[in-house]
């Protein structure tokens, strides 16, 4: 569970000492924002679909041992949280549903519209350019003349100077897109809706919100715009019910005997990105401080 912060000496506080009062002398965020950031679930002996479409071990690692955060790197939280309350609220004045829970441990789906003829799931997400160029199977397939005429002032790796400045050239490929989490997502809940309130799903679809849209960091991953609606297939119920049935499983199993002994899958971790940059528990988890370790 979330112990604490990390300050920004490197130094470990406890969540009721930081808020009671800074150890710095001057807070780096409001106690609102870091009573924000803490907020979490509790495990309350149910697990959330989002708990299960994470690893195992993480999940088992977060219920069973304390862990500090960064304050900084959850800054975008605030930004998250915003978000999908501004929408909530909208939705609420529009007198359409939203934001309701489908189990006791809070799983939500975000909207459920009505448009030609047909219900529709949709739900928000406030992603990096990464993780939306990866969405939606973005991929460079060579470079062009930049069309505004711009030449290069210098020469270096990118060429001579005097020549025209070179692009990329974008392109969508669908056999490269790995949305498969959001995909798992919304599927489970097409399914509990379903089995709670017997009502069909006929499509789903996301709306992300671009985090860094507009910036070169992101154009340079070919994602240019600051939206996008990103549709989400429907995958058999019996598959759905199946894989959240086995991680559910898992982490009953772990829990009750009090080990964990398999990494998360490739997948779970993006290829390892994940331990190294996002993981909150990797200290306590033997393939991430492997990855720590090695670098």
């Amino acid at each position: 569970m979330l112990e604490g912060f990390i300050c920004l000496d490197g130094h470990q506080i406890k969540l009721r000492d930081c808020f009671k009062e800074c150890r710095l002398g001057h807070r780096c965020m409001t106690s609102p924002s870091l009573k924000l950031i803490s907020g979490g679930r509790r495990w309350a002996g149910v697990a959330s679909t989002t708990q299960l479409l994470n690893g195992t071990m993480e999940e088992f690692l977060k219920i069973t041992k304390p862990y500090y955060v960064d304050p900084d790197k959850r800054a975008f939280m605030l930004q998250g949280i915003k978000h999908h309350r501004s929408l909530e609220q909208a939705a609420k004045e529009l007198g359409l549903a939203s934001e309701i829970p489908l189990s006791i441990d809070r799983d939500i789906f975000d909207l459920l519209v009505w448009e030609h003829g047909k219900l529709g799931l949709i739900d928000y997400k406030y992603w990096g350019s990464y993780r939306v160029a990866k969405a939606l199977g973005i991929i460079q397939v060579g470079r062009q003349p930049d069309p505004s005429g711009t030449r290069y002032k210098s020469s270096g790796k990118w060429g001579k100077a005097g020549s025209p400045k070179m692009i990329p050239i974008w392109e969508q490929d669908l056999n490269k897109i790995d949305n498969w989490e959001a995909e798992y997502q919304l599927n489970r809940y097409r399914v509990m809706i379903k089995e709670v309130a017997n009502i069909d799903v006929a499509w789903m679809e996301l709306q992300v919100t671009v985090r860094d849209g507009g910036l070169y960091i992101a154009t340079d991953r070919g994602v240019f715009r600051n939206t996008y609606n990103i549709p989400i297939p429907v995958l058999p119920d019996e598959g759905i019910k199946q894989y959240f049935g086995i991680k559910n499983m898992n982490l009953m199993e772990a829990l009750e005997k009090g080990e964990w002994n398999t990494p998360c899958s490739v997948d779970e971790s993006w290829e390892g990105m994940k331990c190294k940059r996002w993981c909150d528990v990797w200290e306590w988890c033997p393939q991430g401080l492997s990855l720590h370790i090695g670098g």
